[in-house]
């Protein structure tokens, strides 16, 4: 049974338990072995970043230096943390200047950033150590083919050299399941997530730009695997509604939660009751 460090990140535990039960749902049918990483703190992404890019750079060196005390790669089933800790992974790999600084302050706390333990997402987790074919063989209630949407995010994709994500990946483990994804014009635009915080009716209407496309291009469904994102795009919904007077409809699900429908899990197994926009419809789908 492979074994991950697992660091779920401030977002996901505070406010989407059903992305955490859905995905350590999906990865206790496959075998895959989820430790809790202790000790370590928030990745700091997007803010401790353009703030204090040290502070940002010490903070998940640790993370990535306790995990290399253990031994196992780190998953995350976030793009924020994902994005902030893949990027220090390959600054530190690259930068001899900054691994050597940054693992004098390690020292002081007996920890040292090695590179042993390399910074993955969830679904790369997936589609790379499980692999298409053998979830292929594990769909028992295949989706209709009915239309879904995806927004991969920016942190998962950019930049491409550091990430090393396909934006094909969540195309094939979407297609698996029996959905058919939609293409949409804005697929590469930010959701608003990021600028949320100095911007609220920028973020707003970027989630709305989204949405539109989605549901114009024919989208039933959505699906993310970002906290922040589906935020955006899923909890945003209600303030359009009450901005725009607009009502998009468009149920958005954490891609294990679709996984795990068509596997046959129950929909409480998948917290499908948490989602804001009503994700129940896609049982019909099934």
């Amino acid at each position: 049974m492979p074994t991950y460090s697992l660091y779920i990140g401030c977002s996901v535990p505070a406010n989407y338990p059903n992305y955490e039960a859905s995905m350590r749902r999906v990865a206790e049918f496959f075998g895959l072995e989820l430790e809790y990483l202790a000790d370590v703190a928030c990745c700091g992404s997007p803010n401790l970043r353009a703030m204090d890019y040290w502070g940002w750079v010490q903070v998940n060196a640790r993370t990535l230096a306790i995990a290399d005390k253990i031994g196992y790669d780190i998953v995350t089933p976030c793009n924020g943390c994902f994005g902030s800790l893949k990027d220090v992974y390959h600054l530190l790999k690259h930068d001899t200047k900054y691994r050597e600084r940054v693992n004098i302050e390690l020292e002081k706390d007996d920890l040292e950033f090695k590179g042993i333990s390399k910074p993955r997402h969830f679904i790369e987790i997936l589609y790379t150590d499980v692999g298409v074919d053998t979830i292929r063989k594990k769909i028992a209630k295949p989706l209709d083919g009915v239309g879904i949407a995806i927004h991969y995010g920016c942190h998962l994709l950019r930049p491409g050299d550091v990430t090393e994500i396909s934006h094909t990946i969540l195309d094939e483990l979407v297609e698996v399941t029996g959905a058919h994804v939609v293409e949409y014009p804005l697929w590469k635009q930010c959701c608003g997530a990021t600028v949320l915080p100095v911007d609220e009716d920028l973020a707003i209407r970027l989630a709305r730009d989204k949405l539109k496309s989605m549901k114009e291009s024919g989208a039933v469904f959505a699906t993310v695997v970002c906290p922040a994102c589906c935020n955006q795009l899923d909890l945003q919904q209600l303030d359009l509604k009450e901005s725009y007077g607009e009502e998009y409809n468009l149920p958005v699900l954490f891609y294990p939660q679709i996984l795990g429908l068509a596997m046959g899990f129950d929909e409480s197994e998948v917290g499908l009751e948490m989602n804001r926009v009503s994700a129940t419809p896609i049982l019909k789908h099934l």
